[in-house]
């Protein structure tokens, strides 16, 4: 890959090479990351993962009724708002987009409890919503549910992490 301006990352070309990242399937389209993606990317590389989640809702009288409502969520603080959270979710969306993360949803972190996400002011708050509205007519849902899951780099996310700190 070549570096063509501070923060714009052009695929490199495939000729014949043998090398071990995700490219193989597809080529890769220009990565440009801001100040803040970068951050946090060198923090998810310096952990290996991170959890995520997202907040779904279901109905328990009908099987198919299920609409997430909230995707991707990263906590950082009990008290994170609906905008902060959002915001955070837009930029790993990119990323995932970009192909330089992966959210998995059915691979939560192995001894990682969630309760920041479990106890977060915003899903205390989309129980509440989910609550009320099941008690008013045509409301389809009345369960809150939250997914836990993880986010880690892509082979393609450490190759680009590693031109970027070159």
């Amino acid at each position: 890959m070549n570096k063509n301006t501070e923060n714009t990352i052009v695929p490199h070309e495939h000729h014949s090479h043998n090398h071990d990242c995700c490219c193989h399937s597809h080529e890769h389209k220009e990565v440009t990351l801001n100040d803040v993606e970068k951050s946090f990317l060198k923090n998810l590389a310096e952990r290996n993962c991170l959890p995520i989640s997202r907040f779904v809702m279901s109905s328990t009288t009908q099987e198919e009724a299920r609409f997430v409502a909230l995707s991707p969520v990263h906590i950082i603080a009990l008290d994170d708002s609906m905008e902060a959270v959002k915001k955070i979710g837009a930029m790993l969306s990119g990323l995932e987009e970009n192909q330089l993360i992966t959210l998995d949803y059915d691979i939560p972190i192995r001894g990682y409890e969630y309760e920041l996400y479990k106890n977060s002011e915003l899903f205390l708050y989309f129980k509440e919503t989910i609550k009320e509205g099941a008690t008013k007519d045509k409301f389809l849902c009345d369960t809150a549910e939250i997914e836990l899951g993880s986010m880690e780099l892509t082979k393609y996310g450490i190759e680009i992490l590693s031109k970027l700190e070159a």
